[in-house]
């Protein structure tokens, strides 16, 4: 079993004292190795799915694009959700700075 993640930022506004952050995203994808690739996913196909889910989210204020309040933890399900169609996703860490991270598995939200 291998794990390949992709590592994207955004850069949004969220909070009642509105206030910016750059929120580090990392989308890992779990398979068996098959053909020297981890169960066979393609790199750009999979960039382009997330790049289009993150720009919902860049530049944004959080709280109104995922209708809930702005936390790691909505941010996180929010993509995950919008992201669950995706084979072999394994599950979603967001980064509020550099100190502060939630992971959320897939099968969480299954």
């Amino acid at each position: 079993m291998a794990k390949l993640t992709v590592l994207k930022e955004i850069n949004s506004a969220h909070g009642r004292n509105i206030h910016g952050h750059t929120f580090q995203i990392e989308i890992t994808f779990s398979g068996k190795i098959e053909n020297n690739c981890v169960a066979n996913l393609d790199f750009h196909e999979l960039e382009k799915e997330i790049e289009f889910v993150l720009s919902e989210l860049d530049k944004t204020y959080i709280d109104d694009t995922i209708k809930m309040r702005g936390t790691i933890e909505n941010i996180g399900i929010f993509i995950l959700k919008k992201l669950s169609y995706l084979e072999n996703l394994y599950s979603i860490k967001v980064w509020e700075g550099k100190d502060k991270n939630i992971e959320i598995l897939k099968e969480e939200i299954e």
